[in-house]
């Protein structure tokens, strides 16, 4: 392999860097990186990546580890660095979200932790409160001496937290109700009982990560030996937990950290987020500061309204700069007002509709977020679309699906049995089999052939076995079933989990493909027709709808919020910062347009109970205000045909 020197090296692909990003992706220090909306974080990321190891700045063998907060952001910049550098190179990156970097460190060496609070082999996760709250009561059959009635008397929120939190090992406090059943419950999920599996939740897996590497010298030196350079991408949302275990992993080591973040989107309080994240990473770190002032997403309208906003969130933020790429004028954002939630499922399904039809934009162009409660805010503007011809949906059931290595493999395979033009899923695929067989892609020629020549194969037979397919639902999603197990056994099941060892324990991998399964077949049974089938269920025909908090880092041509109202921003009196950090994110997902809308009466879920309510904008006052500093334009809609 042959390398570049450092002063020679330019950007892959002729991509022009800003100046600060140019420092950025060359610096042989830690740094944090203040990114902002548009800033290009992946390229830069990516960029970076190609630097360090075209150069050998990051020499061979070690690796850089890029850890992200979501399952498709990793998975979107793992192929960014591929397209850049090609993939010998990239085979040296390894891009993971902070749940997976802690399963693969727990997997990998949980023979190296205590007993007391090593996991079985074949532990499973459990993904709710409930589940752990169920589990406590269940099986914790001791009465207390003090409290006999504990499990009645006990706030299983602050319990969950603890169980999460409190460093390893837990020790019993008289006076304290929940280190006695901390103590226990960590034994009972740990080691199983009664029937009950080894059962642990993601931030477990995480504090054990850290208890084994605190617990390990030589795994510790191991890893710091492995990974010259460490990414950390959306820095601000980085919890009390996961920064404990990227310090215990790498603070003080010759491994050099990015740390790439924003703090006008901090919005994942809720979820345990450091308020000061940015802050302590530079002084426990010795980092340096670098700020990303260029907007390449946003028109320069919708970049002079960040702007206010920015300022609002905090005063010393630095204006973005507009992309050269956009004309001065460019860009639109208007605040919506309605009668009722019908007028507006009317007129926003309309004006989509019209935008569709004028053909300058497809349905996924366009976002429609929401505070929260997507099924109820979004229902009849998701009615009116289909009656208007445009499919919608509601993106949370998909996205985390679609972006996962099993359910990208069984897509492909579909693809290549029923599609024409699926050069890139046939390239995925054979490439995927010769490396799960060890193959060199330069020496084994004839073994790669031979190979390919049994992909074809199962291929001709997938595309028989879907053509017989029966119309029956029950029974299509049976059959289907069947092939996908059949895709797996041609690939060779273990040889996938050595890949992918995320699959190997638990019931994570079933319910991944259950749930492709349904999805495959509900399809199948709308369309009777494969390539329309795929297309829908990657969302290529529908309008998305989600929360703020999962278009975290998506952009759209056209954003449209439904319901700028008190209802919706319920914490806003609580929690004023963090909701303008929320509505600068909706803002920010636009390109050149964004609408904001109000009705005066709307459903909403109360009590658990779908209630039409009156609704206000008094609380949130403040945000209509600086909307109005910003000269956006508030349009009363009393002609809903008037788009």
């Amino acid at each position: 392999m042959s390398y570049i020197s450092p002063e020679n090296w330019s950007p892959a692909d002729g991509f022009t860097l800003e100046p600060a990003a140019e420092i950025a992706v060359k610096a042989e220090m830690n740094n944090l990186i203040l990114a902002g909306p548009g800033a290009g974080k992946t390229e830069l990321l990516a960029q970076r990546a190609c630097y360090l190891l075209q150069t050998n700045l990051c020499p061979s063998p070690q690796k850089i580890l890029a850890i992200s907060f979501k399952t498709d952001a990793a998975e979107n910049l793992k192929k960014r660095v591929e397209l850049r550098c090609g993939k010998e190179l990239a085979s040296r990156f390894e891009s993971r979200t902070f749940d997976s970097f802690a399963k693969q460190l727990l997997d990998r060496f949980r023979l190296g932790i205590p007993e007391a609070y090593r996991p079985g082999k074949d532990y499973n996760i459990a993904f709710s409160q409930r589940e752990i709250q169920d589990i406590v009561t269940g099986y914790i059959k001791e009465r207390h001496p003090n409290r006999p009635n504990w499990q009645y008397e006990i706030n299983f929120n602050i319990l969950f937290r603890r169980l999460s939190e409190d460093r390893l090992p837990v020790f019993e406090n008289g006076e304290d109700i929940y280190s006695w059943i901390l103590v226990r419950i960590w034994d009972i999920l740990v080691h199983g009982r009664e029937g009950l599996s080894s059962t642990l939740t993601f931030p477990m897996i995480s504090k054990l990560a850290d208890y084994l590497l605190q617990h390990n010298l030589l795994i510790k030196k191991a890893l710091q030996m492995t990974y010259s350079h460490v990414f950390l991408d959306e820095f601000q949302d980085t919890t009390y937990l996961q920064y404990e275990l990227v310090k215990t992993a790498f603070l003080g080591t010759s491994s050099i950290l990015t740390s790439v973040g924003d703090d006008k989107q901090r919005i994942m309080g809720w979820a345990g987020a450091l308020s000061d994240s940015f802050e302590q990473f530079k002084c426990d770190f010795n980092a340096g500061q670098i700020e990303l002032t260029q907007n390449h997403r946003s028109a320069p309208r919708l970049i002079e309204i960040q702007n206010v906003l920015a300022k609002i969130i905090n005063e010393n933020s630095t204006d973005a700069r507009v992309s050269s790429s956009h004309s001065e004028q460019e860009g639109k954002c208007e605040v919506w007002n309605f009668q009722t939630h019908i007028d507006e499922a009317i007129f926003v399904a309309s004006n989509i509709v019209k935008r569709i039809q004028h053909g300058d934009i497809t349905p996924r162009d366009i976002c429609i977020l929401v505070k929260q409660q997507e099924q109820i805010y979004a229902r009849a503007v998701i009615e009116e679309l289909g009656r208007q011809g445009i499919h919608a949906r509601i993106e949370k059931e998909y996205q985390d699906l679609l972006a996962e290595e099993c359910v990208q493999l069984i897509i492909d395979f579909f693809k290549l049995a029923t599609m024409e033009k699926t050069h890139e899923s046939w390239l995925r695929v054979s490439e995927l089999l010769t490396y799960v067989h060890g193959y060199d892609l330069e020496l084994d020629h004839k073994k790669i052939l031979g190979i390919e020549l049994e992909l074809n194969k199962h291929i001709s037979q997938v595309k028989s076995d879907l053509n017989e397919l029966s119309t029956d639902l029950e029974l299509c999603e049976q059959r289907i079933g069947e092939i996908v197990e059949g895709i797996f056994s041609f690939i060779g099941i273990e040889k996938l989990f050595r890949l992918y060892p995320k699959y190997s324990k638990g019931s994570y991998f079933n319910k991944l493909i259950k749930d492709t399964v349904k999805k495959l077949a509900n399809a199948y049974e709308k369309y009777l027709d494969w390539s329309n089938s795929i297309a829908d269920i990657l969302g290529l025909f529908s309008v998305p709808i989600m929360t703020i908090h999962k278009s975290k880092g998506l952009e759209y041509d056209t954003v449209i919020f439904l319901g700028l109202e008190d209802d919706a921003f319920w914490t806003f009196r609580t929690q004023r910062l963090a909701d303008m950090c929320t509505f600068f994110v909706a803002l920010s997902r636009a390109k050149t347009q964004c609408f904001f809308t109000f009705s005066n009466s709307r459903e909403t879920l109360r009590y658990g109970d779908i209630q039409v309510r009156t609704q206000s904008s008094v609380n949130i006052s403040s945000l209509y205000q600086l909307l109005k500093d910003a000269n956006v334009d508030v349009r009363e809609i009393t002609d809903i045909n008037d788009i």
